[in-house]
């Protein structure tokens, strides 16, 4: 293939931000009407998903070959991914779709035997239509009739809200990110590949590297054969260890899977070797004490609450790490000067925040309430946009996902929380419990992070960047609104994703969560002594971390492996690509040097752009969705 176009000065210096944004808002419009086809209709797929983007990356791979064409310079490529990558974020399942339910299951979902029929009437009117009619409609269909009058005013307000994330992610990373770049020099692993497609390797086209295409065939190679294999028998895409864990006292040790994640594993390779270590390492620390603790010695922890986190709770032990982390980030932002350094940064965190926290209080959450939620939300933030610049971990979920509202509950207790705000307060906790569970906020972070890297290597103006990630996230939100409500009221949310009248997962965690407050509420516990305490010892044991690694810089293990290891609870599916690639990488290091290693890095970008685009495109988003109904033995692939 031909060799990178070399562009002029003047082609360098003449950005077509107009150009971009038309590129843009080409990119989102046919990536929805993808999405509603091949994703909210059938189920078939995730073609939205993956850390970078799928469908991003997808674009970026087509417009490469027609870049001398449309005279496409570096930095208006690197403007297109940036944009492409705001916009897409609310059409993914950790968007809108889990927005929506979160509004509208108390009506649909009220029983007798449960309270969610008093919850929706505590719900702000200005937050949701409330018209019975209009709320079965978007679980049974109504034809395509979408009641836009209806719609349209609670959207424009929730508008805001949307923005005030936005401000808040998009803030926190540019305020600390720069330091984390200039000073710290920090590697920002998920940025290398837009950053390496773009600019080519060692001179030359990125796909010009037979290494690339090495690690291409490698990465598609899994899915294929798995697909190829559906076809005849039953294709698990993890191989679960519970049936061998069944007797006292290795069924402790349950649930162990092991995903055999590619991505985690070509990305992994930029990771440093210390953080790779301490993920495997302390998982197997958790492991081993649910084996001694429970197994053996058989220490019954009572369930004062039924949050999906048990003994040795590795969520709050992760909640204890991500604030630990938080803090001491913002405390050496404070110290070193970078706030003054970042004031635009400040202003724009300081207007989200106070959306975000008035939104709250004025929908009737108490203050004391709605300002923990804040900065709980707002430190998680800043510990995932560390992950992004630092680690680079190639999944979505590497947070204790819910955790942050789950921790005003375990904190203050359900009779505290009624104390100080009533019934309301728990209530809107609730309805606003998406922020918390689903990774919007935390991505909208991330990929500001990627943009500070993006910016400071190609020369993007900070001012540009700013307009390009709003641009997106605006017009990839209403693009969302629309395609999912398309969706919703052309067939219902009871068969969205193919489900079969039960309505898809995002309405399943909306409903369940209102439904385990229902069940709270009848028996209000106290705080819960065991999380508290499990999430001050998580906090301790990353601030020591951190010291020993101030003081001892060679210490093998890293305070973000910590949190990392135990974000995904007990079911964590990352470890093992983790240890893996920790193994490979090693072996590599010890044999063939730093040379070696900085010549394989193309074969493993290869590998992790490779599984992508066979996942989730070739498969995913285009050979699955048709063959899906006429496969005895579906295989369904999802990105973690």
């Amino acid at each position: 293939m031909a060799a990178v176009t070399v562009l002029s000065a003047t082609e360098k210096q003449r950005t077509r931000w107009g150009f971009v944004i038309v590129l843009g808002c080409l990119f989102i419009v046919l990536v929805n009407l993808w999405v509603l086809h091949s994703e909210l209709r059938t189920g078939a797929s995730n073609i939205a998903g993956g850390n970078p983007p799928v469908p991003v990356l997808l674009a970026l791979t087509l417009l490469l070959p027609l870049r001398r064409w449309l005279k496409l310079s570096d930095t208006e490529l690197l403007a297109f991914y940036l944009f492409a990558c705001f916009a897409l974020l609310p059409t993914t399942f950790g968007g809108v779709r889990s927005f929506f339910p979160s509004l509208t299951t108390p009506l649909y979902y009220a029983t007798p035997d449960n309270r969610l029929k008093e919850f929706w009437a505590l719900l702000p009117d200005w937050w949701v239509p409330k018209d019975s009619a209009i709320i079965r409609g978007f679980f049974e269909g109504m034809e395509g009739r979408i009641p836009w009058d209806e719609w349209l005013p609670p959207l424009l307000r929730w508008t805001l809200f949307f923005v005030g994330l936005w401000a808040i992610g998009y803030g926190l990373a540019w305020l600390l990110a720069p330091n984390w770049l200039s000073a710290e020099r920090l590697n920002f692993p998920l940025a290398q590949l837009p950053l390496q497609m773009v600019r080519g390797v060692e001179g030359r086209n990125f796909f010009a590297s037979k290494l690339v295409w090495l690690g291409i065939f490698l990465g598609a190679l899994p899915t294929t054969l798995m697909a190829v294999f559906s076809f005849f028998r039953e294709v698990r895409r993890f191989w679960d260890l519970a049936p061998y864990l069944t007797d006292r006292p290795f069924n402790a040790l349950r649930p162990l899977m092991i995903f055999p994640l590619v991505e985690g594993v070509g990305f992994g390779y930029l990771v440093p070797q210390e953080v790779l270590l301490s993920v495997w390492f302390f998982y197997f620390v958790l492991k081993l004490i649910a084996l001694f603790g429970i197994g053996i010695f058989g220490w019954e922890v009572p369930a004062v609450m039924s949050i999906g986190d048990s003994f040795p709770f590795p969520h709050s032990q992760s909640v204890g790490g991500y604030l630990a982390m938080a803090a001491l980030l913002l405390w050496r932002g404070l110290r070193q000067g970078t706030f003054k350094q970042q004031m635009p940064a400040v202003g724009l965190v300081a207007v989200g925040s106070l959306i975000v926290a008035g939104w709250m209080m004025a929908s009737g959450m108490a203050a004391t309430i709605a300002l923990t939620y804040w900065l709980v939300l707002t430190l998680f933030v800043v510990t995932y946009a560390r992950i992004r610049a630092e680690v680079g971990m190639p999944y979505s979920w590497v947070y204790p996902y819910g955790a942050p509202r789950d921790f005003l509950h375990y904190a203050f207790g359900i009779t505290g929380l009624l104390r100080i705000g009533g019934v309301k307060s728990l209530v809107l906790l609730s309805g606003l419990f998406w922020v918390a569970r689903h990774f919007y906020l935390n991505l909208n972070g991330a990929y500001a992070a990627d943009a500070v890297k993006l910016a400071t290597e190609t020369g993007l103006p900070t001012g540009a960047v700013f307009l390009v990630s709003f641009g997106g996230m605006f017009v990839g939100l209403w693009a969302a609104f629309i395609s999912h409500l398309t969706a919703y009221y052309g067939q219902g949310a009871n068969f969205l994703e193919g489900a079969p009248g039960t309505a898809d997962y995002r309405t399943y965690v909306a409903a369940q969560d209102y439904r385990l407050l229902s069940n709270l509420l009848n028996k209000p516990t106290p705080p819960d002594r065991w999380r508290i305490g499990f999430t001050v010892y998580g906090a301790a044991i990353t601030l020591l971390l951190a010291y020993l690694r101030r003081f001892l810089p060679t210490f093998p293990l890293h305070p973000l492996g910590f949190p990392l290891a135990y974000a995904y609870s007990h079911h964590c599916p990352y470890w093992f690509p983790t240890f893996f690639v920790w193994a490979v990488k090693g072996l590599i290091l010890r044999y063939g040097g730093m040379s070696l290693h900085r010549k394989l890095v193309p074969l493993f970008l290869g590998l992790a752009l490779g599984h992508f685009l066979m996942t989730g495109v070739i498969w995913g988003g285009i050979l699955y969705p048709l063959l899906r109904y006429k496969l005895s033995f579906p295989l369904r692939i999802v990105f973690e």
